[in-house]
């Protein structure tokens, strides 16, 4: 089992035998944009070396970003989360990765929801094996529900495979009615299509090489404005999931961000009670700096 700990930049070593042959700048912009917003989402792979650094088994676009974002943030990930492997198994981890890398969403969702009910894997296992994060492998558990509920939900995942839709937000699909994704499909087809032909117009210009891509805050915003009888539970409960998901992602959350954002809510307090003009005049400052 792989074991996560926290490494320093500067102790993360990128051998060239290990280096992937190309990136797509595209793809690393909004790889950058992603980890400066929710941070790193995915811990990346080392090994340790004799020198008493650690190698970089997977993860050297991630790493790429995160040294990016510290040319213009210097106090940002002082650590990076990684799970630590043995040198001896870096290729084989590597390759292993790579055929994990190279399957659609539905395909890898279809695999570990067979190693947890066929083959008896605990999921926290299946996500210590791949190198995911707990919270990655709960969303492949979501689209494989989606795939369970047919009809247009497995279109949806089809569109999460063509990389229309990001794989990261199935449940924002899964709290919907079939009438409330219906209902979703039509404003994303526009008032001139049906919702399957505009699924069958995207499919196809995507396999022609014209992908139109949605964020994931675009999907969380066209499906988390509908009417109470769109979704397949009341507003309380949705409410309560949600804050339990961020809950989630604040224990996941970098360290810093965690500091940061308990920085900013003793400021608002000071700001927003103190007596003293200079001492709130000076909170206020340093809350719009952090924020």
């Amino acid at each position: 089992m792989m074991r996560l700990i926290e490494i320093p930049p500067s102790e993360l070593v990128v051998g060239d035998e290990l280096r992937r042959s190309g990136s797509a700048k595209q793809f690393e912009e909004r790889l950058r944009s992603s980890i400066e917003e929710i941070g790193l989402a995915e811990p990346i792979k080392v090994a340790p070396m004799p020198s008493g650094k650690f190698l970089v088994v997977d993860g050297t676009m991630r790493l790429r970003a995160i040294n990016a974002i510290r040319e213009s943030d210097d106090t940002a990930f002082d650590t990076v989360p990684a799970y630590l492997t043995d040198y001896e198994r870096r290729y084989e981890i590597r390759f292993q990765t790579d055929i994990y890398q190279d399957l659609l969403p539905s395909q890898l969702a279809q695999l570990v929801e067979h190693l947890h009910e066929s083959e008896g894997v605990k999921k926290a296992d299946i996500a210590r094996y791949i190198g995911v994060s707990p919270a990655t492998l709960r969303n492949y558990t979501g689209l494989w529900r989606l795939v369970q509920r047919a009809g247009q939900f497995a279109k949806v995942v089809e569109l999460m495979d063509a990389g229309v839709f990001p794989a990261s937000n199935p449940y924002a699909w899964l709290r919907l009615t079939a009438g409330g994704l219906d209902l979703v499909l039509q404003q994303l087809a526009g008032d001139a299509k049906t919702p399957e032909t505009w699924i069958s117009e995207v499919t196809y210009a995507t396999r022609q090489g014209h992908v139109t891509r949605y964020t994931t805050s675009e999907i969380e915003s066209v499906t988390g404005a509908l009417a109470d009888a769109y979704y397949v539970s009341d507003s309380e409960t949705r409410s309560a999931k949600k804050d339990l998901g961020t809950r989630r992602a604040m224990r996941a959350a970098p360290v810093e961000r965690r500091r940061s954002k308990a920085a900013v809510k003793n400021l608002t307090r000071v700001s927003q009670h103190s007596t003293d003009p200079v001492l709130k005049a000076a909170a206020t400052s340093f809350k719009v700096y952090l924020t």
